[in-house]
């Protein structure tokens, strides 16, 4: 097979770093430093041994046991808990925002008991979870009890490569925003967050927006014929592409993700005026967008459903698959991968593969293979 040529996305890939175990450490320290006092909860921890030893369990269970089934298995500890139903909407230092079932948010901590259990990821909690919370003596509010995630949007942390940042749980849609122009379209960065919905059995909508600077076609094209739903869409309210996006998010729990500056809040804005986020500008010298969102939020949205804005960011880092993983949830590589010398071929140095020969002639889009290896020989190169 010819040599590769072209980029494999610069600074839209993540990076392992090789210090996997000295970053637990460090983040355990944090969370050991990072402690707040909750108050007389004793009424509220009749359950509290019970939750020990299982937190006990955790550090001699396998490291590598999946994020969200480790969240069930704590959720499922406390199925007959009793507290108030909640939803999580954002976080505040170390406070989360809690929704009720009246549309009233309140800011709660969360037992440390369940903090210490849910360890390996950024935050124990994420904006979806559905959550239960008393009141202690003194007033505060607390989160006592978790219920199960149908699902949830991860990636690697951008700070500790030893981490797993959960963006949102629950959702229904993942919503991939991406600038035909200012910034460049970047399409290593929708494959990568194709691949994060179809790991965690989200259903992805590819959004190609500022289409009044330049056109789409090419793009639209290529992820259209692998059938996925896209949208090219201008920012302004009622213009026939946002009521297009909006009709397919309507009613829906949705997740907004995307480079930063590619106009995610102005869309936003434009399909819901009434949320008004903040908006921010491209930086002409750098081509890059300024962060107007610095945490995850989510708001619910006329017409019933919720709408969950997120952080712009520069990287996505692929972490919790194993390198076939990939090889199966690239729906154009996964038609051809039956057809290689080996079962378990990861297409990339294999002898009789059926995905190159698939590439050489075109039937494979060279882009997407290029965004394919750079997640499996970089991100994952530790799991091969």
């Amino acid at each position: 097979m010819a040599k590769k040529k072209g980029s494999r996305g610069g600074k839209d890939k993540g990076r392992r770093g090789p210090q996997r175990r000295s970053g637990l450490a460090r983040q355990r320290g944090v969370h050991k430093a990072g402690r707040a006092r909750l108050g007389d909860l004793s009424r509220y921890d009749e359950d509290a041994p019970a939750l020990e030893d299982l937190a006990a369990s955790e550090h001699n269970s396998d490291s590598g046991e999946n994020v969200l089934r480790r969240f069930n298995r704590v959720a499922r500890t406390q199925a007959s808990a009793e507290g108030a139903p909640g939803t999580i909407a954002g976080c505040e230092g170390l406070f989360y925002i809690v929704r009720n079932a009246d549309g009233e948010e309140l800011s709660c901590q969360i037992r440390r008991v369940l903090k210490k259990m849910l360890t390996g990821v950024k935050s124990p909690l994420a904006v979806g979870d559905r959550v239960r919370y008393c009141h202690s003596p003194e007033g505060d509010a607390v989160i006592t009890a978790l219920e199960l995630r149908a699902n949830q949007i991860a990636r690697a942390d951008s700070h500790n490569k030893a981490l797993e940042h959960v963006m949102a749980a629950n959702v229904d849609r993942l919503v991939i925003v991406a600038a035909v122009l200012q910034p460049e379209l970047k399409p290593g960065l929708i494959d990568r967050y194709l691949l994060i919905a179809h790991y965690n059995d989200v259903e992805p909508v590819v959004v190609l927006n500022k289409c009044d600077l330049a056109a789409a076609d090419q793009t639209a094209t290529r992820y259209r014929a692998l059938g996925y739903a896209v949208h090219c869409t201008q920012a302004v309210p009622d213009h026939p592409s946002v009521k297009a996006l909006r009709a397919e998010l309507a009613g829906r729990t949705c997740i907004f993700t995307g480079q930063s500056g590619v106009g995610k809040s102005s869309l936003i804005n434009a399909l819901y005026p009434s949320l008004d986020l903040r908006v921010g500008a491209v930086s002409e010298a750098l081509q890059k967008g300024r962060h107007t969102t610095t945490t995850a939020r989510s708001h619910p949205v006329p017409g019933g459903g919720a709408l969950i804005d997120t952080p712009g960011i520069r990287e996505c880092g692929i972490s919790g698959m194993a390198p076939l993983d990939v090889a199966l949830l690239y729906p154009d590589i996964a038609a051809h991968h039956h057809a290689c010398r080996f079962t378990n071929c990861l297409h990339l140095h294999e002898p009789d593969c059926a995905v190159k020969a698939a590439v050489e002639t075109g039937a494979i889009d060279v882009e997407r293979y290029l965004s394919y290896c750079s997640i499996v020989e970089e991100d994952l190169a530790d799991g091969r």
